[in-house]
C-alpha cells in the first residue's frame, strides 16, 4: 500500500468520526469536554458541534477525492500494483 492510499483512508475515517461523534452520547458524557462549566457550555453549543461536523465533511470529501484519483490512476496503468 502506498502513502497516498493511507492518507485517503485516514481522511475518510477521520471524516466519519468528526461528522458523527459530536451528535452522539459519547460527546454528551465526555469528562474532558464537561470537566468545567465553561467547557461544557462550549461543548454543548450546537454551532460548535456543527462546525466540527463540517470539518468532518471536508475530511470525507478530501479522502473520497483522493481515493477516486488513486483508483483512476491505477486503472489507467492497467490495474497492476
Amino acid at each position: 500500500m502506498s502513502l497516498p492510499l493511507f492518507f485517503a483512508l485516514y481522511c475518510i475515517e477521520a471524516g466519519l468520526f468528526f461528522t458523527i461523534v459530536p451528535w452522539t452520547r459519547v460527546w454528551a458524557v465526555n469528562p474532558w469536554l464537561h470537566g468545567s462549566a465553561v467547557m461544557a457550555m462550549y461543548a454543548d453549543n450546537p454551532f460548535l458541534r456543527g462546525f466540527i461536523s463540517g470539518f468532518g465533511l471536508v475530511h470525507l470529501l478530501v479522502g473520497s477525492r483522493d481515493l477516486v484519483r488513486l483508483l483512476r490512476a491505477r486503472r489507467e496503468r492497467g490495474g497492476a500494483q
